[in-house]
């Protein structure tokens, strides 16, 4: 595991948000009104859908990989496809030199809302293309088949109805079950799960903080059993101009695999309504070390039903 790449990514999202925090505190003025109280939607279900009119504001869990603690209002459904996703990667290590593309068509999550703060969600990978070639031996690997199915579920214990009050938090949790539904040299045919703890607080000036910890069971990067691992994302946002909201993300995935190196990136990227109920997005997530893809760049809409 490269700790010390680690740590300075850490430090660098660290600084960025207490500079968020306090260099911006000066222009905000600060609120005397206490937090509006959370409207009682408990007697909401998937038979009597949350009305119009109390709908919380639309969030999504894409394009970045620190999703959202609040969930989708009872009786709802939200589409979030990603249009495309592109992922390149060139291996250099232990002498290899091997590039590997990947492009991934149709990715769609379906979220419906259960109970007011309950969902459930069913990942569908429309079509993924993987194309690798080895520079030493000149070999090449081109396969092409339907993506692994995701299904799991966010139950929100706090903050689902914050509103945008400084310092308001939410925490859910977010248990997903991969199920191997892709094809031979497109997924890796086995079972693995995460149960991530998306956490979001409101700092000052309109900046948004987001973690995510969690713990996975996955294979290791042999692809010869399974180990433990303890995926980290956190992210920093901000609405800029029209509506746009941009964030930087730092997200990790270290294991007790021993001597494995952890898969880190530095993610950018952004997103905007075109109206209440549909988003477009787009990001770019950067490599910081030979464990991780080099570059990903995802685009996508969401829409709510």
């Amino acid at each position: 595991m490269n700790n010390s790449r680690l740590f300075q990514a850490v430090a660098l999202i660290a600084m960025l948000v207490s500079t968020a925090s306090f260099a911006f505190a000066e222009t905000s003025e600060p609120s005397t009104r206490p937090a509006a109280e959370a409207p009682d939607k408990s007697q909401f279900n998937l038979s009597n859908p949350t009305p119009a009119d109390q709908l919380r504001s639309m969030d999504t869990d894409r394009p970045n990989i620190t999703n959202t603690p609040h969930t989708i209002d009872a009786g709802h459904l939200q589409i979030e496809t990603g249009v495309f996703d592109y992922t390149y990667y060139r291996d250099h290590s232990v002498g290899d030199n091997v590039r590997v593309d990947d492009f991934a068509f149709g990715e769609f999550n379906f979220r419906l809302g259960v109970l007011d703060d309950l969902e459930v969600n069913a990942v569908v990978n429309a079509y993924d293309i993987v194309s690798a070639h080895a520079y030493g031996d000149g070999s090449s690997l081109h396969a092409g088949s339907f993506g692994d199915t995701v299904i799991g579920a966010k139950l929100n214990f706090w903050g689902d109805d914050g509103g945008d009050e400084t310092w308001v938090t939410a925490l859910a949790i977010q248990p997903q079950f991969k199920l191997p539904t892709a094809g031979d040299n497109v997924g890796n045919g086995r079972f693995e799960f995460e149960v991530p703890f998306p956490f979001l607080m409101n700092l000052p000036a309109g900046f948004h903080l987001g973690l995510q910890p969690g713990v996975a069971y996955e294979r290791n990067s042999t692809d010869t059993g399974y180990v433990t691992g303890f995926p980290m994302a956190m992210s920093l946002d901000r609405v800029v101009i029209c509506n746009l909201d941009v964030y930087l993300e730092y997200a990790c995935d270290p294991t007790d695999e021993p001597h494995a190196k952890t898969e880190q990136t530095i993610d950018v990227g952004g997103t905007y309504p075109l109206n209440d109920n549909v988003v477009l997005d787009t990001g770019i997530n950067f490599g910081l070390n030979n464990a991780s893809p080099n570059i990903e760049w995802v685009a996508g809409i969401s829409i709510r039903i």
